[in-house]
């Protein structure tokens, strides 16, 4: 295995602190997904409402506009693993909390949306620290498989974690689902003890004010055009496009009127086809051609979810969430691993945590919007138009191609 197409893959797991955190974060992102089919599901079950669905979804994600960028000032100020620590257990409080309110069968509309409230604002958090920490736990040359092979084990859980919900939805309840993603949170919280980072460099800039800070992480991006280029790209794909994703629930009740054992096969078709295209890249472990990749998978995106805005049949549906999943995943993990391997990293943790701002936060204007339109007009035509949206971007940021493949394709 330590050559050919998997020498890349085999050189990233010969660091002992990136196997002991991918292992453990790969049980935890089963507990993570599993949770998150709960609360999609249940989030239909109690209001039946399009809008409620998109507003759920708004609560996860929109705090990564405000939280995530302080964290990643943070991230580059003082220790990442303890923070990293801090920020786990506070995961786990909030899923034992969501545990409690189901099991006791407390669980409101408005409390869920508080609780999703909450833990989106955590993850908000974690996500700028997390990114800055991956590059920490490998070699320089390791960086790109650990990039996308991190990408993988999200995306298998992606598709473990819905086909483990569909059974566990069958034979017990949410509750069960929510408690097992407290356990796994707990146990990545010991694992992080048992990694040992490398010491940080003694001659970092000193530390101004949070707000200049972020706004040298800004300008940082900005006095590099091919890097703000692929920040707006990636954020009019995040807009219109990763929406999708997080109205699956909406989609399942009232196009196929169907239960949650559809909602686990539609997720589980887009984490299959992203596991397809995290391994294709982890195996790669190359710069090169990237960007081309990355424009011709936008189009594919776009195209599946026309398609998928039309149809009412469910295998082809399947079919085209698949194909999606492949695509935006390609997309989405090609571009970060070409933003981590050309920053500086001290000022890693500020441009990341803008690029989950924009890339990642996005999703919650667009969900909100698509789904209080969707009350009005059904989901069809709020999914094509978006389609037709993320389309019309790809078109005008063609013309920056050349400029950004000279920019990131160093090999």
């Amino acid at each position: 295995m330590s050559s050919g197409r998997f020498g890349a893959l085999h050189s990233a797991f010969s660091n002992r602190n990136f196997a002991i955190y991918i292992s453990c974060n790969s049980l935890s992102l089963i507990g993570y997904w599993m949770q998150r089919i709960a609360v999609m599901w249940l989030t239909w079950e109690i209001s039946r409402s399009e809008f409620w669905v998109g507003a759920v979804a708004f609560a996860e994600i929109c705090p990564l506009f405000i939280i995530g960028p302080p964290f990643g000032v943070w991230a580059d100020r003082f220790d990442r693993r303890t923070l990293a620590v801090v920020i786990q257990i506070l995961m786990l409080l909030q899923s034992l909390l969501l545990f409690v309110a189901i099991r006791f069968d407390a669980l409101t509309i408005g409390l869920l949306f508080g609780l999703t409230l909450a833990e989106g604002m955590i993850q908000a958090a974690y996500q700028p620290v997390r990114l800055a920490l991956v590059p920490n736990l490998v070699r320089k040359q390791d960086l790109v498989s650990a990039a996308a092979f991190t990408a993988v084990t999200f995306n298998v859980a992606r598709f473990v974690g819905p086909a483990i919900a569909g059974v566990v939805f069958t034979y017990s309840g949410p509750d069960w689902m929510v408690l097992f993603n407290a356990l796994t949170y707990g146990l990545l919280t010991i694992a992080w003890f048992s990694i040992r980072l490398p010491p940080q460099p003694e001659d970092k800039p000193p530390a101004g004010s949070l707000l200049g800070d972020l706004r040298d992480g800004m300008r940082y991006v900005l006095a590099r055009p091919p890097l703000f280029a692929l920040f707006l790209l990636l954020t009019i794909n995040a807009l219109f496009a990763r929406p999708l994703t997080y109205l699956l629930s909406a989609f399942t009740g009232a196009v196929y009127n169907a239960g949650p054992e559809t909602l686990a096969l539609l997720t589980s078709s887009v984490g299959v086809g992203a596991i397809l295209a995290g391994l294709k890249l982890s195996l790669d472990g190359k710069t090169r051609g990237l960007i081309r990749s990355i424009l011709f998978n936008l189009l594919v995106t776009a195209a599946c979810m026309a398609g998928f805005a039309f149809t009412t049949y469910k295998p082809l549906a399947v079919l085209l969430i698949f194909v999606f999943g492949y695509s935006i995943t390609v997309v989405t993990v090609a571009a970060q691993t070409l933003v981590q391997n050309r920053i500086d990293d001290h000022m890693r943790g500020r441009v990341l945590s803008l690029w989950v701002a924009f890339t990642r936060g996005a999703p919650a204007l667009g969900v909100l919007a698509i789904g209080w339109t969707a009350n009005h007009v059904g989901l069809k035509w709020p999914t094509a138009a978006a389609a037709v949206l993320g389309l019309g971007g790809l078109i005008v940021m063609l013309k920056r191609r050349r400029e950004m493949r000279g920019f990131f394709e160093t090999e």
